[in-house]
């Protein structure tokens, strides 16, 4: 009983480690800020964050384009984008 009681302790210790372990550590993205005059900044405008595209068949290709409009009196840099 107390081997059983020793090995279950055992598991139960290495199972509560392993996702301490297993995380991985992200480098934050520094945004890269140019030398934009005092006052003046980008301002990012998109029209619609979603689009429908109803009932699609399976294999059916899709294709969408997002209206995005910079309305600031700076240069908007977009240096990556990734879906979400």
């Amino acid at each position: 009983m107390k081997f059983c009681k020793t090995i279950s302790t055992l598991v139960f210790l290495t199972l509560t480690a392993l996702p301490a372990g297993a995380q991985q550590k992200q480098t934050p993205v520094q945004p890269n800020i140019g030398s934009a005059p005092s006052g003046a900044a980008p301002v990012l405008v998109i029209e619609s964050f979603t689009h429908d595209f109803g009932e699609v068949k399976p294999g059916d290709p899709l294709r969408y384009a997002f209206k995005i409009k910079n309305e600031g009196k700076a240069d908007l840099l977009i240096n990556s984008v990734t879906p979400g």
